[in-house]
């Protein structure tokens, strides 16, 4: 009989875990504005706290942060508009030439493929048929595609709004979740939150820090190689960093195809794609190691698991956050698994990734 009563609150707590899981992914797009403003607002909060603990009230540092942060913001968009309307008005015109060059560089390689590969001519032939097909429709619907980023940039324009109160409540909402938890699962409740802040935070706050960096290296990198369009692809390359190699991926890809296209050389496209290859390295060098002794490590199967699922099931929000739930869920499963075993009196094996607290 004890056992099934400290069995019971797990058992509890992982279907309301599972039917809110659930809940979650119905609504999920409603709800989309509000998951970026709670990530806007955990990422902030520490820095607010700290401020606030040296006496500041948390209104006028909040107010202040925003005041500040929208005078950065008009000061980068009066140096960089020209720059932006020239890149507009440019890919606009050049964008059927893109193109163009891209088909005629597609087909000149399954030619060339054609004859190389292990296989019949003809088999070959389709082969390469239809993956240059799917890969040129696929740009072709980039234009169209592209609309399906306003709904989400339009949640965006209220995720400053949103944070603002998140940010006012975050130390009375934490106060609150550990006043309202049961006496007996308040040490748990704390072990759960510290697991989680310690991981999601870090992962958080070094991938803005990666985006960040990334983004702006590149396009000074690219103008320094007069590039063109520098600040679309370094914009791109930053953005897509957030998704673990994907933003040297689209570096190498795009940056290297715009040099291949402006200089007509070989050359000039090897030297964006190694100027992009040596951010990555650059990267896995000088910021991944602190970046990763604050957060929680993956393996990098569950990594790409993760990955696919979240695109699968949540598109772009998907890539975006699906390493941080992995974070969480991990967190979860190793607070809980530690519990159980504290509870149940099971002895814990030297080494296990579990911390063996003597819950109450």
């Amino acid at each position: 009989m004890p056992e099934n009563r400290r069995g019971g609150p797990l058992l509890t707590a992982l279907a309301l875990l599972a039917v809110a899981s659930y809940a979650f992914y119905r609504v999920h797009e409603a709800l989309t504005p509000f998951v970026l403003a709670a990530a806007f607002a955990y990422v902030l909060n520490p820095l607010v706290s700290y401020f606030e603990a040296k006496g500041f009230r948390r209104l006028h540092l909040i107010v202040a942060g925003y005041l500040i942060a929208g005078a950065l913001l008009f000061v980068v968009y009066v140096n960089l508009k020209s720059l932006i309307v020239n890149e507009t008005i440019q890919l606009g015109a050049n964008a059927p030439l893109y193109l163009k060059n891209i088909e005629k560089l597609a087909a000149m390689l399954e030619l060339k493929l054609t004859h190389k590969l292990p296989l019949p001519s003809n088999v070959a032939a389709k082969a390469l048929d239809s993956m240059v097909d799917t890969g040129m429709d696929r740009l072709r619907a980039l234009p169209s595609e592209a609309l399906v980023l306003v709904p989400l940039f339009l949640h965006g324009l209220l995720v400053p709004f949103i944070g603002f109160f998140l940010l006012m409540d975050a130390s009375d909402g934490m106060e609150s979740l550990i006043q309202t938890t049961p006496s007996r699962y308040v040490e748990q409740a704390i072990h759960l939150i510290g697991e989680i802040d310690a991981s999601l935070g870090g992962y958080l706050r070094g991938m803005l820090i990666t985006a960040g960096v990334i983004g702006l290296v590149s396009f000074v990198g690219l103008v320094l190689l007069d590039v063109d369009n520098a600040l679309a692809i370094s914009a791109l390359s930053g953005i897509c960093s957030i998704v673990p190699y994907m933003g040297a991926a689209i570096g190498v890809l795009v940056g290297g195809g715009m040099a291949w296209y402006q200089f007509g050389t070989v050359w000039a496209a090897f030297k964006v794609a190694a100027f992009f290859v040596g951010i990555r390295v650059a990267d896995e060098i000088l910021l991944q190691p602190v970046i990763s002794r604050h957060s929680v490590h993956l393996h990098p199967m569950v990594n790409l698991l993760v990955l696919v699922l979240g695109a699968e099931m949540f598109g772009f929000m998907g890539l975006v956050f699906a390493v941080p739930a992995a974070c969480i869920v991990k967190a979860l499963i190793k607070v809980g698994w530690s519990w159980y075993a504290s509870e149940s009196g099971f002895e814990l094996p030297a080494g296990a990734d579990c911390e063996a607290v003597p819950y109450t």
